[in-house]
């Protein structure tokens, strides 16, 4: 398809091809040309004006894809184009100092958010964009964006998010599933998800079907991953105490801690082996995924952490 829109700058946008079709009203995502220069322009189903004032909010930042124009008239934002996200980027041989580069970065952007209180709740490698440079030494980085603030809330101090599952159920926090109280240490929780897939490859939260037993929910997998590999007593008892006893989750993460003994050990993440998994790279994640969200690093701490030292 190929269509002229005019942005409020006075833009205009030739549409060349869709990128996303949630197939609801205003669920697309295309790509557009002005000149040689590429740009993303997303339908918003949210309200327009709520979604606009979050990225004004944040202002510009190197590491926060900004708004670059409006459409009103079509609930269109349009951003400038990125040609790759960590999901697949992540999947190349990357050099380690690269890798830390761009997490760094990654989290130069989350930290900027939460400074407004801004808590993102989509937090997955797909929302980290990467614009690859080639170079005769291989692959270099121009620019690193955390993007897909559609899903960002404000949340002053003593305010959380209460009652709803956020995020993708691959990389989301242990109380982002059991529906709050989630705050800005439900990011750091997947920004440590994120920090383990870029150094393995794996989306450790991914469940296949033939994983499944007969009747048997996916969810209650992940959740038997995120006690296992991050759960030690006092964190789980920490977390238990965050989401109240209340909350009908409250049972069932008694229920899947008690399914661990002799016949089904534990795999704490600080036991895994692995090459790029050094005894720094897992005391960060272990800070980010602790398990009682009180206890998590906090994104200023993370960027403090000798992980980074060499950044």
């Amino acid at each position: 398809m190929t269509e002229k829109i005019t942005g409020d700058s006075g833009r205009q946008y030739l549409i060349e091809k869709t990128l996303q079709d949630k197939e609801i009203p205003f669920g697309r995502v295309y790509l557009a040309t002005n000149g040689n220069a590429k740009f993303v322009l997303k339908e918003i189903p949210q309200d327009f004006n709520i979604r606009a004032s979050i990225y004004h909010r944040i202002g510009s930042h190197p590491h926060v894809r900004k708004l670059s124009d409006t459409i009103p008239a079509r609930r269109m934002f349009v951003f400038d184009h990125l040609d790759e996200n960590l999901l697949g980027f992540a999947q190349r041989e990357l050099p380690l100092a690269l890798t830390k580069w761009i997490l760094k970065c990654a989290l130069q952007g989350l930290a900027a958010l939460h400074e407004q209180d801004l808590v993102h709740n989509d937090l997955k490698a797909n929302n980290i964009m990467v614009q690859p440079k080639e170079n005769v030494n291989g692959v270099d980085i121009e620019q690193v964006q955390l993007v897909d603030l559609e899903d960002t809330v404000h949340l002053p101090p003593g305010r959380a998010i209460m009652g709803a599952q956020v995020g993708n159920w691959m990389w989301r926090s242990p109380e982002a599933h059991a529906q709050g109280p989630v705050e800005k240490p439900s990011d750091m929780f997947s920004f440590g998800i994120v920090c383990i897939y870029a150094m393995t490859q794996q989306v450790i939260f991914a469940v296949d079907e033939s994983e499944l037993s007969e009747g048997e929910d996916k969810l209650a997998i992940v959740l038997e991953r995120q006690i296992s590999y991050f759960a030690d007593e006092d964190g789980l008892n920490g977390f238990l105490r965050y989401i109240g006893d209340e909350s009908p989750w409250y049972e069932i993460f008694q229920v899947i801690r008690s399914g661990f003994g002799e016949e089904q050990p534990r795999k704490p993440f600080a036991l895994w082996d692995g090459g790029k998994l050094d005894e720094d790279f897992k005391a960060l994640v272990g800070g980010l995924t602790n398990f009682d969200p009180i206890k998590r690093l906090t994104a200023p701490q993370a960027l403090a952490h000798r992980w980074f030292r060499d950044v």
